[in-house]
């Protein structure tokens, strides 16, 4: 039995990069919808046909057997959410739907402050006769960024039965709170949330902060617009400041090949500052072809990110992608801990378990179970970008299939690579079909390239497990106190030579394994490693990514 020895709480993150074609960055912006977003004026006097709002705050009713011409009492419901979300403006009220079905003919408009609550999928909103590009059949829109709506929408059905393009759309607004509902069968996306207000790519001049979705099942609610060559959400956030997305089941897969978009998706090219996802369940219809082809593997797809936490995620068929990793002014740009990540049914496709696109500094990447996928852990920067302060460790890939288990650069001029730390991985190829080069620091392109250290880790079945092959060498390449067994040959430096090259304390053994590649007692691997920093018991530190209790 291994006593706790050491334990640093800074342990994080992580690196690697890529083995396939960058798809389209660039957020297409959509038409907005008819009355896309509220005047401030009409947001402070939203009023009744008659002329008069509502006035005191309350609770208001909807009922399949109501009237329009009501009172909208719990003894004199309105029929209809457009009439009551055009009656409904006092700040603190509740709409309430009993329920039943709502098929609604109109767009309908939330004032800030007014919430809707039903009484769960029971209460079943449907919109067959909204169907104009782009609209939605609930809207919570503010001309000023960062108002207050201080409202909720919660235990709801919303079903656009692929009619209508998008269920709800925040904009403009903070501390909207949607839970307990559940979403589908909208074309083109289910929930937006934009910090910004007017449709383009760019940051909000104020964030939107206190927004939270959790607790809901969205599925069918995204597509891949092959017209614009374009993939949307089922959940899109854009311009979002501290944002909290939680125990959320989100599925995109039954459409046909090719035309299903992601389970969440960056909106207006992401700029999302803090936040967490986690806790969700996220499936997407795999591969059935190379990437692009309107078939991109991503469950989540992000764009300009800093102080973003994602984790204790599970998802199926799909990956993570994320573009422009930022610190800024928190502790690192990306922590993605702790998700397993799976992918049904091996494939020589292009899918990765983990993407990061683009320029990525202070990312930790840690703790999570990649299965099945071509490739582990991929960095895909472009010309002159910059990827520093990375951490990897602690992931175990498995059964990674003819790919990479990491790789790093898109074989592009001016990329700057530095003090990238690899450490304690579990990284195993599908036996059959073996990983060429599993491991790749910058395998082409030129730049500077320097401070790779390669720790600890454990490494089976790939014909090369080093390789470089750029065109700049790399400076100061540390491999020390790994494992490599069922291999052509550990390096592959077909490019520059490495400069200032550290290779010691490396074992070639084949391990025995107890479930989940842990490895078992009197193993040489336990004990092997080389202190770095993370937590271990007994005297030192296991190779691989799990410690031996």
């Amino acid at each position: 039995m291994k006593c706790l020895k050491f334990r640093n709480p800074l342990a994080l993150i992580a690196l690697a990069a890529a083995s396939f074609t960058a798809c389209k960055k660039n957020e297409f912006v959509q038409p907005e919808a008819a009355a896309a977003v509220d005047s401030a004026s009409a947001e402070a006097l939203r009023i009744k046909p008659n002329g008069t709002g509502t006035g005191t705050a309350g609770t208001y009713y909807i009922s399949p057997s109501g009237n329009d011409a009501n009172t909208g009492t719990a003894s004199s419901p309105w029929k209809t959410l457009y009439k009551a979300t055009t009656a409904v403006t006092t700040k603190g009220s509740i709409i309430h739907v009993n329920a039943g079905t709502y098929n609604e003919t109109q767009r309908s408009s939330l004032a800030p402050g007014v919430s809707i609550e039903g009484d769960g999928t029971s209460s079943y909103i449907t919109s067959t006769a909204i169907t104009t590009e782009f609209a939605e059949v609930l809207a919570l829109y503010s001309a000023t960024e960062g108002t207050d709506g201080s409202q909720h929408i919660s235990n709801l059905k919303f079903d656009g039965q692929m009619k209508t393009y998008q269920g709800i759309k925040v904009i403009g607004r903070k501390n909207v709170a949607i839970y307990n509902c559940y979403i589908t069968n909208y074309i083109n996306r289910g929930v937006i949330f934009s910090g910004r207000t007017d449709n383009t790519n760019q940051a909000p001049a104020v964030y939107a902060t206190g927004n939270s979705f959790y607790n809901n099942t969205v599925i069918n609610c995204a597509e891949y617009d092959r017209s614009r060559d374009y993939g949307a959400g089922c959940l899109n956030i854009g311009g979002q400041q501290g944002i909290q997305i939680y125990g959320n089941t989100i599925t995109q897969n039954s459409r046909a090949e090719g035309y299903n978009g992601w389970p969440i998706k960056g909106y207006l090219n992401g700029f999302i500052r803090g936040g967490r996802i986690y806790n969700n369940t996220l499936t997407k219809k795999p591969l059935a072809n190379g990437n692009g082809a309107y078939n991109w593997d991503f469950c989540i797809e992000l764009f300009d990110e800093q102080g973003l936490e994602i984790d204790h995620n599970t998802i199926k068929d799909g990956g993570i992608d994320l573009n422009h990793q930022f610190k800024g002014t928190y502790a690192y740009s990306v922590w993605v801990h702790d998700n397993n990540i799976t992918l049904t049914t091996p494939s020589s496709f292009g899918e990765s378990g983990i993407t990061l696109e683009f320029h990525t500094e202070d990312a930790i990447v840690e703790n999570n179970t990649i299965t099945n996928y071509r490739n582990g852990i991929i960095f895909t920067p472009r010309p002159n970008d910059v990827v520093k302060n990375i951490k990897v460790q602690k992931n175990l890939m498995s059964n990674v299939n003819g790919g990479y288990f990491i790789a790093m650069s898109n074989g592009d001029a001016g990329l700057v690579f530095d003090n990238i730390k690899i450490y304690n991985n579990t990284m195993i190829g599908n036996a059959s079909n073996r990983p060429v080069y599993a491991v790749d620091f910058p395998y082409s392109g030129s730049g500077t390239f320097s401070n790779f250290e390669f720790k600890n880790n454990n490494c089976g079945n790939a014909a090369y497990f080093l390789r470089h092959g750029g065109n700049s060498p790399l400076k100061t390449l540390t491999v020390t106190n790994n494992n490599f067994y069922n291999y052509s040959a550990i390096t592959s430096f077909v490019g520059a030579a490495p400069t200032s090259y550290t290779y010691s304390a490396n074992q070639t053994v084949t391990p025995s394994y107890g479930a989940n590649y842990i490895l078992v007692s009197g193993s040489p691997l336990v004990n092997a490693g080389v202190n770095i920093g993370l937590p271990f018991l007994g005297t030192s530190p296991d190779i691989g990514y799990a410690e031996l209790n």
